[in-house]
């Protein structure tokens, strides 16, 4: 047997472990036509209407790299909104210019209202070279697609059906989106969140996340139906209703930034959720499909893990290529014989050495929809 087929082999045995944790980023998502960050960006600049917020966004994100995405913005405006509240005159100076609390407020709500509309109804860009026009998403006519998350949800429950009044399963996800949401409720799964209620909840973790049935839904960057309501707290809403006093305040957390690290729940307690996952006694997986290894954060909590004697943590990787981060972990070798990378060019398993397939040049078992098949046949392809 060649190497890339013992080492898939081995993979698999892993994927048939009964604790199984899935860290889901915005690339799964891609598929249903809800844009990544680049495009995200662009639809977002175009929608802030001309005027003091568009001078004011720019005048924000002039500051930042020139590869910045609205994530990037909406972080550093919610540190100017830090920055301000502590400030003698609850304000801020840019290129000159003064600008008040109130004005970061209402920029960083209508980045995220424009956020959350163009996630919540889908938006593709124009392809000029295929003459393929953009697709704009609306309440009436939205294009999202929830097909590779049910089916991929499907693939999960029907081989692990036997676990789930264990809540074995725990899937975190980066995304506002609530495609695995949706997708898990269609297929009649029973999801600890972290909120009790019914359409509408409340944030009540403690009851939720200590639920012995069903399967645990982490969100550790929020979501465009939770809301921050001044009356009635943290609030996982349904969309179209006018019931609370502050329905625009939705609650994202993009990137690690003072501002929402003042609001301690519910990161703090969807992180140690994270962290508790991570330092589980028994033998378990940690999978990630569509995530770009881009917060801070949660590779912290990676790395800690698989850097522990004794952690039982199995880190298994669905991306396109190898990036800085993961090389750095493969450098050390009691973190790289923890770890599996299936990329494009083949795998990664306890060294910084590429492991192809013979005879063939790119594989697509990445993608959400073919990790999926992979999870079904055990087949790379």
């Amino acid at each position: 047997m060649e190497p890339f087929d013992e080492t898939v082999d081995e993979l698999n045995k892993h994927l048939a472990c009964d604790n199984q944790n899935w860290l889901f980023g915005a690339g799964i998502s891609y598929e249903a036509n809800i844009p990544l960050m680049v495009t995200l960006t662009r639809r977002v600049e175009k929608l802030i209407p001309d005027g003091d917020f568009k001078r004011l966004y720019y005048d924000i994100s002039d500051d930042l790299p020139d590869n910045y995405h609205i994530e990037h913005v909406l972080s550093h405006v919610g540190d100017y909104i830090a920055v301000s509240e502590r400030s003698k005159h609850k304000s801020i100076e840019l290129k000159g210019k003064k600008h008040t609390i109130d004005e970061l407020v209402n920029l960083h709500s209508e980045l995220v209202k424009h956020i959350g509309e163009t996630i919540r109804y889908g938006y593709t860009e124009p392809d000029t070279v295929k003459g393929i026009p953009e697709k704009i998403g609306t309440i009436i006519e939205p294009i999202v697609d929830i097909k590779n998350h049910r089916d991929f949800v499907q693939t999960l429950i029907s081989s692990k059906s036997n676990l789930l009044t264990r809540s074995s399963i725990s899937i975190f996800t980066t995304n506002y989106d609530t495609l695995m949401e949706d997708a898990l409720a269609l297929e009649k799964q029973s999801v600890n969140d972290g909120f009790t209620g019914a359409a509408i909840g409340f944030w009540n973790p403690d009851v939720s996340f200590n639920s012995n049935y069903g399967l645990n839904l982490i969100k550790l960057h929020g979501s465009v139906d939770w809301l921050r309501d001044i009356k009635d707290g943290l609030i996982r809403n349904r969309y179209g209703v006018n019931y609370l006093e502050s329905p625009s305040n939705v609650l994202i957390y993009p990137q690690a930034t003072k501002y929402v690290e003042t609001q301690k729940d519910p990161f703090a307690s969807l992180f140690t959720k994270l962290r508790e996952r991570l330092n589980s006694p028994f033998d378990h997986i940690f999978a990630t499909a569509g995530y770009s290894f881009g917060d801070y954060h949660i590779n912290s909590e990676l790395e800690l893990a698989l850097k522990s004697q004794g952690n039982k943590t199995i880190l298994i990787v669905f991306i396109d290529k190898i990036n800085d981060t993961l090389l750095s972990w493969l450098k050390y070798e009691a973190m790289a014989k923890k770890i599996f990378i299936a990329t494009g060019e083949g795998i990664y398993h306890s060294s910084e050495t590429l492991i192809s397939k013979s005879g063939v040049a790119m594989l697509n078992w990445w993608k959400f929809s073919e990790l999926t098949k992979f999870l079904k046949d055990g087949e790379a392809l």
